[in-house]
């Protein structure tokens, strides 16, 4: 059986719960206290497809402004790109498109094709405080052509389907090119 090796990045304004999504995935556990990544956290996920297996890297890239410099180097040969906002604090989705821009024209630059990527709305168990509506991270995920996912780390809403769809994207991408 054949082995694809593929790197998604999870970005994200600081405490969108960016590192939750990646423990709740790969531990299946969540814990109410934050600790802020510095830098960049790395893991990886298996998957088997009909096609072969998949192993992703994932790289969970600090979000706090002192580490552009560290990101840099871990943006280079992403195949996925998952950006995180915060659905009960609208500045972290007003930062998304911004953010976008940066880290596409960063990523494909050096490879002229089309990145595959999903934006997430993290926290979504939170209706009663959401500050961002479903709708406006839909029609946002349709103007960046990303796939749209409401999330939660916490009960794990949506969690699995998300690394999945990023191997699984990463793979379709690379055998359509």
């Amino acid at each position: 059986m054949s082995v694809e090796l593929y790197k998604a990045i999870i970005v994200g304004p600081p405490n969108v719960g960016k590192s939750s999504l990646v423990r709740r995935y790969q531990n299946d556990e969540f814990r109410e206290a934050h600790t802020a990544t510095i830098g960049a956290d790395l893991s990886a996920a298996s998957f088997d497809f009909p096609e072969g297996r998949v192993v992703l890297t994932i790289a969970d890239i600090g979000g706090q402004e002192s580490f552009t410099g560290l990101r840099n180097q871990f943006y280079q040969g992403a195949n996925h790109l998952i950006m995180v906002y915060d659905v009960t604090i609208r500045s972290t989705f007003d930062r998304i498109t911004d953010l976008h821009e940066a880290l596409t024209e960063k990523i494909c630059i050096q490879r002229e094709h089309f990145l595959g990527g999903s934006l997430v709305a993290n926290k979504s168990d939170m209706k009663d405080e959401a500050q961002v509506s479903p709708q406006e991270g839909q029609l946002l995920a349709d103007i960046l052509t990303l796939k749209f996912f409401e999330t939660s780390a916490k009960t794990g809403m949506n969690v699995s389907e998300l690394f999945h769809f990023a191997a699984a994207e990463s793979q379709r991408l690379r055998h359509n090119r």
